[in-house]
């Protein structure tokens, strides 16, 4: 996998580099975590600090374009990027998403005592007798 950065632009209003780059690579397209790897490699970047917000292919070419943004420290991060990019990241806040799985997991303990219930004997419906067609 090759690397080149295209361009570097400082954005001091939200404490980050926005950088673009190339990546050429042979085979399948290399995970988020190995051009993560080589961009924080270039440009000496903190990996804990910098998200990839895009990675663009091209249909026939093993490249593509890399949009990352790289912060300068974890508040400025949390407080920037969307939600969805901070949980793909597992940046912030995951400790009360733990709470509800444990509800989830009492309520199904209760939901075999309902089905032993349901397996009650049923009545058989009796079927009304067919009528014969009249003949002429």
């Amino acid at each position: 996998m090759n690397v080149d950065i295209k361009s570097t632009v400082e954005n001091k209003l939200l404490s980050r580099k926005e950088i673009e780059a190339e990546v050429s690579y042979e085979g399948a397209t290399p995970s988020r975590v190995d051009i993560k790897q080589s961009i924080c490699g270039k440009i000496g970047a903190n990996p804990d600090l910098v998200v990839l917000r895009e990675i663009n292919t091209f249909f026939g070419k093993q490249m593509a374009k890399i949009v990352a943004h790289s912060y300068e420290n974890a508040d400025a991060l949390a407080n920037t990027e969307p939600e969805h990019i901070q949980k793909r990241y597992k940046v912030g806040k995951e400790a009360p998403k733990e709470e509800p799985k444990a509800e989830a997991k009492e309520e199904k303990k209760e939901e075999p005592k309902a089905e032993a219930k349901k397996e009650a004997p049923k009545e058989e419906k009796k079927e009304a007798p067919k009528e014969e067609p009249k003949k002429e």
